[in-house]
Parts: structure tokens; C-alpha cells; sequence
């Protein structure tokens, strides 16, 4: 019975952790709308959270939503990045890179 009670319970935590776990979508703003998550962009990835870890999901080849404007203040607004996980990875972790800026 207490084995049951266990089991029971780390399935629990299992699926708690499971439903935490959502991918963080685009969060852009009144001028620059999101896209749905349809497919045609690839999910927000960061590339330094990923040391020796290329991407290789699936979507890890398509291009990140990107949106930029320049406020009344002069101020230029960006939101997403265009270049697709791979290209973000890269240019982070590859040999002579950093030129992700």
C-alpha cells in the first residue's frame, strides 16, 4: 500500500512539473502583435542557456519572429530575433563566434 501511496505521488509531482514546464511564447506589444504559435516561427530560444547543446527540435531550423519600430522618442523597439536556433547557437558557441549582438 505504501508503495502505491509513492507512486501515486511521484506521478503527481511528475505531472506538476510537466504542466510548469510551458515554453515561453512572444510577448511583442500593441505595435508589434505576436504571431500564433502556428509553426511558421520557431519557439523563443536563448542560446547561452545552451552550452554544447546544438539545437536539433523540431522548428530548430526556422527563422525566430522579429518585430522592430522606432518610438516618437527616437527610441528603436525590438522584440523576438530572426535568426533560427541553429544560427543563434552558432553564433554564440561556435569557435571564434560571439557575434550575436
Amino acid at each position: 500500500m505504501k508503495s502505491m501511496l509513492r507512486i501515486i505521488a511521484i506521478t503527481a509531482l511528475m505531472g506538476a512539473q510537466l504542466a510548469g514546464a510551458e515554453t515561453y511564447w512572444y510577448t511583442g506589444d500593441e505595435r508589434c502583435r505576436p504571431p500564433k504559435d502556428d509553426g511558421t516561427y520557431s519557439a523563443p530560444y536563448d542560446a547561452k542557456e545552451h552550452p554544447g547543446e546544438f539545437p536539433t527540435f523540431p522548428g530548430a531550423d526556422k527563422p525566430g519572429w522579429f518585430c522592430s519600430y522606432q518610438r516618437e522618442d527616437g527610441v528603436m523597439v525590438q522584440h523576438g530575433n530572426s535568426m533560427t536556433p541553429q544560427q543563434q547557437w552558432l553564433a554564440v558557441w561556435a569557435a571564434g563566434a560571439n557575434s550575436m549582438n
